[in-house]
């Protein structure tokens, strides 16, 4: 169980005991104090809100209760963190990102650090702010991303600028600075706090050598060794019309047998 904080807590309020381990986990990896309640039990007045089943709060008509699932689980922890930390809405809500194989974001509410995470691949970083976002009452949103891998970087803003979200490409050279390698969402959290080059067209997407040659190396690991993906394939791989699973498949055949 959780402990009290003083200055007002979460509850996990729910009689799926699935759902509740789901719950409190989040929140503990998050640092967010909290207590659990049985659905039977007064939800106590320092509460900043509560998260149960979307039955269970349909049923309560108690306005502090957030419905979550299995599913939605994270998203209606961003929204009790909220309500935890505001009164009121953020005038601007900001998201840094560390872009590479696996991007670090961060988010940032009127200059108060919210969260940050690091992501298992390029192609849903966007979706992933989307979804953090929609969870946080703002007034307005910006995406800053920083410029240190430029083919994925490029990538992910050309999708912001698709979407019509404000968009910041911003010079990296200062985020690496005290921050251990592959500490990609503590970049992310520096890449929030500095201002860049406001972007409003699509960026060419064009993968260098060097970056042809990572993929690759990556292709060799990812296939236990097994083999090297050819240039063209890696090309295809950072400009995002492959998955690097297909990308091997395509070289190699199916290859689950030696990964098993």
């Amino acid at each position: 169980m959780c402990t009290r904080y003083h200055l007002g807590y979460i509850a996990v309020r729910t009689g799926d005991f699935r759902l509740a381990y789901r719950l409190l986990l989040e929140l503990k990896k998050r640092s967010i104090r909290c207590i659990q309640l049985l659905p039977s039990d007064p939800v106590p007045l320092d509460v900043a809100a509560w998260m149960g089943s979307p039955s269970e709060v349909l049923l309560s008509g108690d306005p502090l209760g957030i419905p979550a699932s299995l599913d939605t689980f994270q998203h209606s922890v961003e929204q009790a963190i909220h309500r935890l930390r505001y009164q009121g809405p953020i005038r601007r809500l900001t998201f840094g990102v560390d872009p590479g194989p696996r991007p670090g974001i961060a988010w940032v509410g009127d200059g108060l650090t919210l969260g940050k995470a690091q992501l298992e691949g390029v192609d849903d970083t966007v979706d992933s702010i989307m979804r953090i976002s929609c969870a946080i009452e703002h007034e307005s949103l910006i995406i800053r991303v920083g410029n240190g891998s430029k083919t994925i970087a490029n990538r992910i803003i050309n999708t912001c600028v698709v979407r019509g979200l404000s968009v910041q490409k911003v010079n990296e050279a200062r985020t690496s600075v005290g921050v251990p390698r592959h500490a990609h969402s503590s970049a992310a959290l520096r890449i929030a706090h500095l201002s860049g080059d406001p972007i409003k067209e699509k960026q060419r997407v064009r993968p260098t050598n060097g970056e042809i040659r990572d993929i690759q190396r990556r292709s060799r690991r990812q296939s236990f060794g097994r083999t090297t993906i050819p240039s063209t394939l890696a090309r295809a791989v950072a400009m995002g019309r492959l998955t690097m699973d297909d990308a091997i498949r395509r070289h190699i055949g199916d290859y689950n047998s030696f990964v098993e």
